[in-house]
């Protein structure tokens, strides 16, 4: 009786297990279905789109005689594509080269106006100098024609005096006849001769008319005494 009664019970802890797997199975089951169907659903998204393209190709071909098969179309485009590649990356290079041109024409640039700043600050400098040299050379200048016009009104003055010694001379030289043959033709050319003749013959001039004077009042005097 004992057996009877723990029979069923045996056979149920053994279905509950498959049960369980079972279940489990139909459910992996029904999700790799929902994924399946998702893919179908994203194939089916795609195909529309190839159908599509197809369908774009089919007419490329029907209004394009140059093209014969699809392949064409895409054997064209993938040359395109290739040569589109090639100009973005001749593009990119030649702004890159661009750019290291502009970058070089900057600093040759910046170079250029640092040497023009350079000379014209060296210019500016030469300017000041030449006018203090042409300012000196005017006042020089100016002293030089002082310095003439002194020189001409110093032998101006010193012809006249010349002059004006020759004529006391050439007097002095008429009254002193005596002197006069033995002078010689260069002293008598001699200017300081001359004032030095001159001298005498004043200083003999003076003597003579100071005994006159010498003369003339003993006269006077001699002239009271004897008077009436």
């Amino acid at each position: 009786m004992k057996s009877k009664r723990t029979g069923p019970k045996r056979r149920l802890k053994w279905r509950n297990p498959r049960k369980k797997e079972k279940h489990k199975q139909i459910i992996d089951l029904n999700e790799a279905i929902r994924r399946l169907e998702g893919e179908k659903q994203d194939i089916k998204v795609q195909l529309q789109k190839y159908m599509k393209y197809q369908k774009y190709l089919e007419d490329v071909l029907s209004y394009n005689e140059e093209y014969q098969d699809p392949n064409d179309i895409m054997s064209r485009h993938s040359t395109l594509d290739a040569n589109n590649k090639e100009l973005q990356e001749r593009k990119k290079w030649l702004e890159e080269e661009v750019e290291a041109q502009r970058t070089a024409l900057q600093k040759k640039r910046k170079s250029k106006e640092d040497e023009i700043l350079e000379f014209t600050n060296q210019l500016s400098k030469l300017q000041d100098f030449l006018e203090e040299t042409h300012k000196a050379t005017v006042q020089a200048q100016d002293e030089i024609e002082t310095n003439v016009e002194h020189k001409c009104n110093t032998t101006k003055t010193i012809g006249q005096i010349k002059m004006a010694t020759q004529n006391l001379y050439d007097r002095c030289m008429e009254v002193s006849r005596s002197h006069k043959k033995g002078v010689k033709l260069e002293q008598a050319n001699d200017v300081l001769y001359q004032l030095a003749f001159i001298g005498d013959c004043l200083s003999d001039y003076m003597y003579i008319v100071e005994k006159d004077r010498e003369r003339q009042r003993a006269a006077r005097l001699a002239a009271q005494t004897t008077g009436p």
